[in-house]
């Protein structure tokens, strides 16, 4: 049997969906296979849900699901040797969304809903055997569920099959510096914990003697009254089982699963006197691995996720990073596989998401056998930790023409997220409107700002400027203009006129005059201007999408 797509997708775990889903929201056709016949049902994978996947949730549509679905983590709390070295708050003014706790089974859940919606399914029980790859696409090998085999031929193929990623061997990935591994063995049990402790708090108790860590207690709420994920020391006998051999890293099915006894006795060692654990749902024994690979692509195949990337749960980054490498990857895929890209388009995803992936390997494992990282400054930790401060600052990709720096302040950089902001206003509309309103779907969106003081035959100008960069882009752009208050409303038929009532765009991005942002389909600063500059932004249009069309 022979199919073609332009995407094959290997893996549909919270990765693997993201991807598919934008490509699907771009008309891209794709396949995504997984060789799990079912997903799995327990949570024995990740449960916490960062702010910035919130917000790229709301883009696709399924953020209102998840929030019915999940809780929201409220904070976390930090014990050494039984006392409590700090407490904080996550609810913090001005994110957008607050930290939700969602088991991954619920999110492969939601995310495959929402693909269904397409008209994508994941094939299921769909085993990638093989791939070779050429100077127009790869051709892969899949063994299917009934043992039979079929032929895929893809444009490109995203390798979204995690920590024992078939892809990953097959093209020869190596983990820089080697892949390393704790030497302990953990248990991850879902149990019942009945303590008088707040609502919503991951709570974090570790033992340290002669200033070494030797036991450690991690308890993230569930939905559900006092349920809770527990990771913790395994015992003893655990390690006597392995023969003294080196157990591989992820769950050891080989193992004996850890009894409501085991739980008990490390909340006995760890957790405030007289707490108990009953209803034992689902327990196993794993080993931690890290590292990154060295390369992130290889010709027509990507590699994202834990296929990619492997690192401790401490902070809950493995699936946030996995849907951040794909949210960056889709849309850069879907301009090549229509014809629209520029040649580096494609490599700017390896530029852009390694050294993230570098930054957040290294972090969880700074903080998976210490008290806290950065205890100066925990607000900046968590909303590093939440990827809010995520930035390309040093992309090729992104870049500005910018007078006076120092004018713009605190307003994002090229490379930044850009933030939302409301009050804005639209004739017609009777309501205000956010920025977001303005900046969402799968297109670039260019905002020109002015003023008052702006020159009438600049304004006008921004007509023609508005149908090059669309001519550019190869319709993939939509263009605004944002006005101040003060400033004459210009005869312009194009483009469409967004008045800043408030002036909390102003505020935000730091502009007078006349400037100019370009914000790509992820959400992140591609370009600024300030004035504007013509043939600035037409340069770096043709640095994404090629030639003028």
């Amino acid at each position: 049997m022979h199919r073609t797509t332009d995407v094959l997708v290997v893996g549909a775990g919270p990765t693997g969906l993201t991807a598919a889903v934008e490509l699907a929201r771009r008309g891209i056709g794709c396949l995504v296979i997984d060789k799990q016949v079912t997903p799995p049902g327990h949570a024995d994978k990740a449960i916490g849900v960062h702010c910035r996947t919130m917000e790229i949730w709301e883009e696709q549509d399924v953020v209102r699901e998840a929030m019915d679905a999940g809780i929201w983590l409220t904070g976390n709390m930090v014990f050494v040797n039984g006392a409590q070295t700090h407490r904080m708050s996550w609810e913090l003014p001005g994110l957008p969304y607050a930290h939700l706790g969602l088991p991954q089974y619920e999110t492969e859940r939601i995310l495959t809903g929402r693909l269904a919606t397409l008209g994508v399914r994941p094939q299921r029980g769909a085993e990638l055997v093989d791939f070779t790859q050429d100077a127009d696409g790869v051709t892969a090998t899949v063994r299917t569920a009934d043992g039979g085999t079929e032929t895929v031929r893809a444009a490109y193929l995203v390798g979204a099959d995690g920590a024992h990623s078939r892809v990953r061997e097959r093209l020869g990935l190596t983990f820089t510096g080697g892949l390393g591994r704790f030497p302990q063995l953990f248990m991850l049990v879902d149990v019942d914990v009945d303590w008088d402790m707040p609502d919503g708090h991951l709570l974090r108790f570790l033992h340290m003697t002669d200033g070494q860590m030797d036991g450690m207690l991690v308890c993230v709420p569930l939905r559900g009254e006092h349920r809770y994920r527990i990771a913790t020391l395994a015992p003893p006998r655990f390690f006597a089982q392995t023969g003294g051999r080196d157990a591989p890293p992820g769950f050891s099915e080989e193992l004996d699963e850890p009894t409501i006894e085991d739980v008990q006795a490390a909340l006995d060692r760890l957790a405030p006197p007289g707490t108990r654990a009953t209803n034992l749902r689902w327990s196993s024994v794993f080993r931690i691995s890290h590292g990154i690979v060295d390369r992130y692509r290889d010709g027509r195949v990507f590699v994202a996720g834990d296929a990619a990337h492997l690192h401790p749960p401490a902070g809950g980054q493995g699936m946030n990073t996995g849907i951040e490498d794909t949210w960056n990857l889709a849309w850069k895929l879907a301009l090549a596989v229509r014809g629209l890209a520029a040649p580096g388009l494609l490599d700017s995803y390896e530029t852009e998401r390694r050294p993230e992936g570098e930054e957040i390997v290294g972090r969880a494992v700074r903080m998976a056998g210490t008290e806290e990282v950065d205890r100066a400054d925990l607000e900046r930790q968590f909303l590093q930790e939440m990827s809010m401060l995520l930035s390309y600052a040093g992309s090729p990709l992104v870049g500005e023409t910018v007078a006076d720096p120092a004018a713009l302040g605190d307003a994002p950089r090229p490379g930044d997220i850009a933030p939302d902001v409301d009050g804005l206003r639209r004739r017609g509309v009777g309501h205000p409107l956010r920025l977001r309103d303005l900046t969402r779907g799968t297109r670039h969106a260019l905002l020109l700002y002015a003023d008052r003081t702006a020159d009438a035959g600049e304004l006008a100008a921004f007509t023609g400027l508005c149908a090059d960069a669309r001519r550019l882009a190869g319709g993939e752009l939509d263009a605004y203009l944002l006005l101040d208050p003060d400033a004459d409303e210009p005869r312009l038929l194009d483009p469409p006129v967004v008045r800043d009532a408030g002036r909390r765009f102003r505020a935000a991005y730091g502009l007078d005059g006349t400037g100019l942002y370009l914000i790509r389909p992820d959400g992140h600063v591609g370009f600024r201007g300030a004035p504007v500059d013509p043939d600035a932004l037409r340069k770096h249009l043709h640095l994404v999408f090629g030639s003028a069309r």
